[in-house]
């Protein structure tokens, strides 16, 4: 399919058109406060559900299930009560005691109402043991029962760093390194925070542990604990153990690396309020015109998500993540349903992203469409509000014939492709066109703001300062939407997005 969509010319200045007005009237009231943040489990978040799915019905696109266009999504809702949870470190002559928040974050693995901690601490430097056998943190040791201390991300010295997308990217990822423990069956996991590692501040991190957290019902590890520490507290606790903190993280970057025993010993209590809930992910389907390539599907997806409404009352709006993707994906859908494409089209918006690709992984288990007759996932994620750029990056499938496809896309929409580089902080492995990926569909994030390095338009250092900017307010109430941005970038990938679905849903 992708070699015959290579051969097909570009009609994009006779192919539907997407209305910015209405593109922007969406991303407008879905960033509103009104909406509350869309936070997952709460009011906003099913008014945000509710404002989509009545768009897709305005639309004309058929609903994924009889009248309905949800697919629910069950999931187990946990939040700490900090004023009856606590966690020591003993070590052989002193303890130390780090405060919640300011040192650490914490939370049970499953759900459970209580749990006792009361196990010995080592430390595994990255976590990692590769699948092709190149690396192994664990060197064998057996760590049922102990709690691990990671360093977050990958190795930074040694060869060089693999370019994104490259499957050693994922093992820098929290999620795999709290997947590796559990498959080890460890009592726990505490990550070590510094913000180049997890390209993102200790505020991100603590926004995110300190409201309710969200998993997959029955997915959990019963009797583990998870959490991070700050960099600072790190330090403090190998000081504890009699090691220098700094020296072993260095040694960790090599392959020869060997797990280092701590003698302390972690006891505490965790107390959890526990509640089991349905989230819903969105879906329409625009039915493709060709009688037998109308059976098969390209997906344009969006997480509609966000951190919603703080204990604390602030609002986390989440603007540009991820109302500017689901706005833009509304507007393409709108732009379709007037020119069809031959192959069918799913406008798709997935629940809990924001807590570990819980709704687009909960469709994989469960498509809605056979997995095996999706041609494309082409998802939208923290779009463009910078300025026109000469450039768009790609997160996602490393296909040679996919990313020949993209070209020709990207030169439709008078733009090229941002040159493959390093990616340490994982942003591969962030968004919700991953378990696509890992499913075996072609699955893409274009223009995910995060990818950063884009060659802007005119003033170009003003504009990268902006881009630069972002991350003061990546997960913070200040990611609100403001009337005045420049949205000339944001209908640049609109454009890529839209010509790269129509060359995969048009091609013979």
């Amino acid at each position: 399919m992708l070699c015959a969509a290579l051969a097909c010319g570009s009609l994009v200045a006779q192919g539907p058109k997407v209305d910015e007005a209405a593109l922007r009237a969406h991303l407008a009231f879905l960033a509103d406060d009104v909406l509350e943040g869309r936070g997952t489990g709460q009011r906003g978040g099913e008014l945000a559900v509710r404002y989509l799915e009545t768009q897709l019905q305005v639309l004309g696109l058929q609903p994924v299930h009889g009248t309905s266009y949800r697919q629910t999504v069950r999931l187990s809702g946990l939040r700490l009560d900090a004023t009856a949870s606590s966690l020591r470190f003993e070590g052989p002559k002193e303890a130390l005691a780090p405060a919640l928040g300011a040192d650490l974050v914490m939370g049970a693995a499953a759900a459970e109402t209580t749990l006792a901690v009361d196990a010995p601490l080592v430390f595994v430097g990255h976590g990692i043991t590769a699948a092709d056998g190149s690396r192994d943190d664990y060197k064998g040791l057996d760590v049922r029962n102990r709690i691990l201390v990671m360093l977050v991300g990958d190795r930074k010295g040694g060869p060089p760093m693999p370019l994104c997308c490259e499957p050693e990217n994922l093992y820098g990822r929290w999620t795999y390194k709290f997947e590796e423990a559990r498959r080890r069956g460890a009592g726990g996991v505490l990550l070590v925070h510094t913000d180049a590692s997890a390209g993102y501040g200790w505020a991100v991190v603590r926004n995110g542990w300190v409201q309710e957290r969200f998993q997959r019902e029955g997915s959990g590890q019963a009797g583990a604990m998870q959490g991070w520490i700050t960099e600072a507290m790190a330090t403090r606790l190998f000081a504890l153990a009699g090691q220098d903190y700094r020296a072993l993280a260095v040694g960790a970057d090599a392959a020869s690396f060997r797990p280092v025993v701590l003698p302390i010993q972690a006891r505490g209590r965790l107390t959890t309020s526990v509640r089991r809930l349905e989230q819903w992910n969105v879906a329409g389907i625009l039915p493709g015109t060709d009688p037998a390539l109308k059976k098969e599907l390209v997906i344009y997806s969006a997480h509609w998500d966000h951190f919603g409404k703080g204990a604390d009352g602030a609002i986390y709006s989440g603007a540009v993540d991820n109302a500017s993707g689901c706005a833009a994906v509304l507007a393409l859908a709108q732009a379709l349903v007037h020119q069809p494409l031959k192959r069918s089209v799913m406008v798709f918006f997935p629940c809990a992203e924001e807590q570990g690709l819980l709704g687009s992984s909960a469709y994989v288990a469960a498509p809605l469409w056979p997995l095996a007759r999706t041609v494309l996932n082409i998802n939208l994620e923290s779009l463009n509000v910078i300025g026109p750029t000469r450039d768009i990056g790609l997160l996602g499938s490393n296909d040679p014939k996919l990313r020949a496809l993209c070209a020709r896309a990207a030169a439709a929409a008078d733009l090229v492709i941002t040159p493959a580089k390093a990616d340490p902080a994982g942003l591969c492995f962030r968004s919700d066109h991953f378990p696509f990926m890992k499913a075996g569909v072609p699955a893409l994030s274009p223009g995910f703001s995060l990818d950063g390095g884009w060659d802007y338009l005119g003033d170009k250092a003003a504009a990268q300062a902006k881009a630069a900017d972002f991350l003061n307010h990546y997960h913070r109430p200040t990611d609100r939407y403001d009337p005045a941005w420049n949205l000339a970038g944001l209908m640049q990938q609109v454009r890529f997005a839209l010509e790269l679905g129509r060359l995969a849903a048009n091609a013979r």
